[in-house]
């Protein structure tokens, strides 16, 4: 299965965030704006369409 791109906004500074999904399941991913700790929680709904989309 291939990594699907997802954007999301960071809810602390607002950028957006493109990466594969993997990125945001990784433990320690980190807003490359604000150095926020990204946690799969706060992506996990643009996260399961992603795959569900795949």
């Amino acid at each position: 299965m291939q990594d699907k791109m997802i954007t999301v906004t960071c809810p602390k500074c607002g950028i957006k965030i493109t990466n594969p999904v993997s990125w945001f399941k990784k433990p320690g991913a980190c807003c490359p704006g604000c150095q926020l700790r990204l946690s799969t929680e706060r992506f996990k709904r643009a996260i399961e369409a992603a795959e569900q989309s795949a």
